[in-house]
């Protein structure tokens, strides 16, 4: 059976190269969980980046999340592979699926650190799916599974977002007549605008 595992990250930078501050994945079978803090210095040696509008942002956010974030960091190294072998462990050794908030942000980011130091990324680019769009398929709003954990804590983000995720699987695969008429009659529409639109290619038909 496929394993699914939620990812999300805290960083000091928004695109592939910036400085990943935290990680954490939660599987969605049991909720069993690992979180980490990465060292920055270790990070900046290989040319990862500080964003300073991101740097900024956090300056805005609740100090228990920046904590969160940066306490106790270990070498990137050794953060790397243990991510690694919990994953291994996880996944019982087969490749997982690796959701995050946003196709753009977590796998991407995450991936370009584990390749600038070297230790091979514990995931393909085929394994990654996206939440967002699960969620607006599902009708369902990420900020009503927030629980007691602060936004931006890795760890609770992702237990929020595995909860949401269920949640969105869950009601996409429950049958529902009325969902399902609503599905037919957009494909409906669209298939009369693709007709339409030909038709103009087309031009008058001569008689």
């Amino acid at each position: 059976m496929t394993t699914h595992l939620m990812l999300d990250i805290e960083t000091l930078g928004t695109r592939p190269g910036a400085v990943v501050l935290s990680a954490a994945f939660v599987r969605f079978s049991d909720l069993a969980s690992v979180s980490l803090v990465m060292s920055v210095p270790d990070q900046q040696a290989l040319g990862l980046e500080i964003d300073p509008e991101t740097h900024a942002w956090w300056g805005k956010q609740d100090p228990a999340a920046w904590a969160a974030a940066t306490q106790n960091p270990l070498p990137l190294r050794a953060a790397l592979e243990h991510i690694a072998a919990w994953i291994a462990w996880a996944s019982n050794g087969e490749a997982p699926l690796i959701w995050g908030h946003g196709a753009s942000f977590d796998a991407p980011l995450l991936g370009e650190v584990f390749r600038r130091a070297g230790v091979p990324k514990p995931w393909g680019y085929r394994d990654e799916r996206d939440t967002r769009t699960l969620y607006d398929l599902a009708g369902i709003n990420l900020s009503d599974h927030y629980g007691q954990g602060t936004m931006h804590v890795a760890l609770s983000d992702a237990m929020a977002q595995t909860s949401a995720a269920i949640a969105a699987i869950t009601k996409l695969l429950t049958p529902s007549q009325g969902r399902q008429d609503a599905v037919i009659r957009s494909l409906a529409r669209q298939a009369e605008q693709m007709a339409a639109d030909l038709r103009m290619l087309a031009g008058p038909v001569a008689a």
